[in-house]
């Protein structure tokens, strides 16, 4: 009896392995799925974890969407090795750098990624004018989560989305996509994005210099919106210990000294491109930034422009 169960478990045996040679797949075990699913998320969480910043972190998981897990993690070690990757460039819409694979020359990757159209970019733009405190965020190297709102709420991400595919190619023999120097210059930019979020938007379509240049901060406020005046009926109390005279004593005063009618002059003037105010206190010493210096002046020109406005509202 036991000869027999040994014949049988062997013919068994061997008709499995046969199959298995055949190419016939296997079914997984409920163990060996849920291990598998495990790894998955797992590899995930530490590619995702490979950037140091919310916005670093949030590019990675928007290329991750390609459902290629394992083969973007092949791309971990090439990053690491900072020999291996260069030539990054940067220009709306495509990522171009180089990797050092092994063959002696390198290889040549280009990403490209879908630009905002620019009438999706002008709604943008508008709102991001109220967003003064939050460009000089960005221009430091932080991105606002208001910034990345903006974007979402006009179905325009920041982030683009690799769920349909990576519009990438390789010189590498290896034809899949993404092959290990592609996945590794993603990773890479992950930390270029760390310290520079403001390639974000000039990958999806505008430059920085662009993007001040279409804010357009020095203008007056649109859709017609003006100031308030300042009713003349309106007490208005002084903060500070300033000198005050009313309309009527500075009239019996008048009348007394049997002087003619005086009255009191001034002169408007547009401002211009140079800022009085900025150019006589500069910039404080202890700012290095050099993107702050252009937001402030930004926000005076802003300013004068608005007073400047104003004032010609009161002289009608």
């Amino acid at each position: 009896m036991i000869k027999i169960d040994n014949r049988r478990k062997e013919f068994m045996d061997n008709r499995r392995i046969k199959r298995n040679k055949q190419g016939t797949p296997q079914r997984k075990t409920e163990y060996e799925r849920q291990h598998t699913h495990e790894e998955v998320e797992q590899i995930k969480k530490n590619l995702i974890n490979f950037a140091k910043t919310s916005w670093g972190k949030q590019w990675i998981q928007s290329n991750l969407k390609i459902g290629r897990p394992f083969r973007m993690q092949r791309g971990i070690e090439y990053v690491k090795d900072k020999r291996r990757i260069d030539n990054l460039s940067i220009i709306p819409g495509q990522i171009f750098a180089t990797v050092q694979g092994t063959a002696p020359t390198p290889y040549r990757v280009k990403i490209k990624f879908e630009t905002i159209l620019e009438e999706d970019w002008k709604i943008i733009l508008d709102r991001l004018t109220n967003k003064i405190i939050n460009l000089i965020e960005l221009l430091e190297g932080s991105l606002p989560e208001d910034i990345i709102t903006i974007f979402n709420e006009n179905k325009c991400s920041l982030f683009p989305d690799a769920s349909q595919g990576l519009n990438a190619t390789c010189s590498c023999p290896d034809q899949e996509i993404p092959c290990k120097h592609i996945a590794s210059v993603i990773l890479y930019l992950a930390r270029v994005i760390d310290f520079n979020p403001f390639l974000l938007l000039e990958l999806r379509g505008k430059t920085k210099s662009e993007i001040f240049k279409d804010l357009s901060l020095a203008q007056p406020l649109k859709n017609g919106k003006k100031l308030e005046k300042v009713s003349t009926d309106q007490k208005i109390e002084s903060k500070f210990n300033v000198p005050k005279i009313s309309i009527q004593e500075l009239s019996n005063r008048q009348k007394k000294s049997g002087e003619d009618d005086f009255n009191i002059d001034f002169k408007l003037i547009k401002p211009g491109k140079i800022i009085e105010t900025s150019e006589n206190l500069g910039v404080p010493q202890n700012i290095e930034n050099k993107a702050f210096e252009i937001v402030l002046r930004a926000i005076y020109q802003k300013i004068t422009s608005e007073i400047y406005s104003l004032s010609l509202e009161f002289v009608k």
